[in-house]
């Protein structure tokens, strides 16, 4: 399992140096599922399926209203992915 009171040994938090951006999916949203499955079917080299999994969380992303995309947690999670990828670069020229 892997929650507050049981981290795996996956963990984000544990295995995160101190400067890298993490980005937390809960369970509560309904497209982390499927958007959870799309990055193991990816990392896994299974596209078809990661296409499939993706389409799923389209298809539940469909089923409530969206939030803007001024909106702090949308600029958020923009900003993580920015960070992500300039650390990423940073570590990657080191």
């Amino acid at each position: 399992m892997n929650n507050k009171n049981e981290p795996s040994q996956f963990d984000a938090y544990v295995k995160a140096e101190a400067d890298e951006p993490v980005f937390t999916l809960l369970a509560r949203d309904p497209m982390s599922p499927a958007l959870i499955e799309a990055w193991a079917y990816l990392r896994s080299g299974q596209i078809g399926a990661a296409e499939i999994a993706f389409k799923q969380a389209i298809d539940a992303a469909s089923a409530f209203d969206p939030q803007m995309p001024g909106e702090a947690q949308i600029r958020s999670a923009f900003e993580v992915a920015e960070e992500s990828r300039k650390w990423l670069r940073n570590k990657l020229v080191r």
